[in-house]
């Protein structure tokens, strides 16, 4: 494919394959539609990449693995620099602009692995809560001083107790949580793709009742307040959703609060949490795998590892 037009408006190139059809068929598996929230975050992320190319005076088709390794140790605004995950997924989009333009050797894939061969066997492994942290979160109560910190505290503990992802948080819909626990206490979550990040897979998961009555309760609240739209977790009155920033930001919040102290905690780390105890707890690994959305047998392997880790641990 010719690169001249992605050399001279990498931008506006980027967006017309963003919105293509070629973009969902770079894609490793089958992927519901993109989002408009999926579309503004890559759009970032390639906008990043791009104002970084002028700075050097690169073009898209002269950037070899090299200039994407020096990309990746470059900092953000706040001056930290990119975490593993992020960069993976800084180089896996790249990888597919590349594959578009059909080049041969796909710069960021020779980039991929060399990140991989390079990364430390600490960075690869899973940051989870063990039991007894998740239970240090469920415990501590914080001053619920305003309705936005109740939606805060039933978010993170969906998160936690239920397993889901942080866009699957964001968007999950009151239609999505059941109206009243089921008879073992628990409370039944039905997922659907819509509205959440292209990671999500419909599937069913199960709320552990020791965080029913508190989620509920902010649902009765939600209700009350009046908050127009379908958004369990709105960000504002108007029922606009969260950016996931902010999501992170306060589940580490929350983890202090609660005196817990991980490396690069947030959202993720509670999903994790919930992953390692129900394994520990004895659920099945099928069961976990449906309960946590994962289409793959073999992607449950981290979570086995992390739960493996944690009870080997001494109490």
């Amino acid at each position: 494919m010719n690169t001249t037009a992605w050399d001279r408006n990498p931008l506006i190139e980027f967006e017309r394959f963003l919105q293509s059809p070629a973009f969902a068929q770079t894609a490793k598996r089958a992927a519901p539609p993109l989002s408009e929230a999926s579309a503004e975050v890559y759009g970032f992320m390639f906008g990043r990449f791009v104002k970084w190319l002028h700075e050097r005076g690169l073009k898209m088709s002269g950037v070899q693995p090299g200039d994407l390794r020096e990309f990746l140790s470059t900092r953000d605004a706040r001056g930290r620099p990119l975490h593993s995950k992020i960069a993976y997924r800084y180089l896996r989009l790249l990888e597919r602009c590349y594959e578009h333009l059909a080049a041969a050797p796909n710069p960021a894939s020779v980039a991929i692995a060399l990140l991989a061969a390079d990364r430390p066997a600490r960075d690869r492994e899973m940051v989870a809560l063990s039991p007894t942290q998740a239970n240090q979160v469920v415990a501590h109560k914080p001053e619920l001083t305003s309705w936005k910190r109740r939606r805060d505290r039933a978010m993170q503990l969906v998160m936690l107790c239920a397993g889901l992802r942080v866009s699957e948080a964001i968007g999950l819909q009151t239609s999505e949580v059941a109206a009243g626990p089921e008879e073992d206490g628990t409370l039944r979550i039905r997922l659907t793709p819509a509205g959440k990040q292209p990671t999500s897979r419909p599937h069913e998961t199960f709320l552990q009742a020791h965080a029913v009555g508190e989620v509920l309760d902010w649902l009765e609240t939600r209700r009350r307040l009046g908050i127009p739209g379908r958004l369990a977790f709105p960000a504002d009155e108007e029922g606009h959703p969260l950016h996931k920033s902010t999501v992170y930001r306060q589940a580490r919040n929350a983890l202090k609060e609660a005196g817990v102290a991980l490396p690069h905690a947030g959202g993720r780390t509670l999903r994790n949490g919930f992953a390692v105890v129900e394994l520990n707890a004895g659920t099945p690994e099928e069961a976990m795998r449906k309960r946590l959305g994962l289409v793959r047998p073999l992607a449950l392997e981290s979570y086995l590892s992390a739960a493996r880790k944690q009870k080997a641990k001494p109490a």
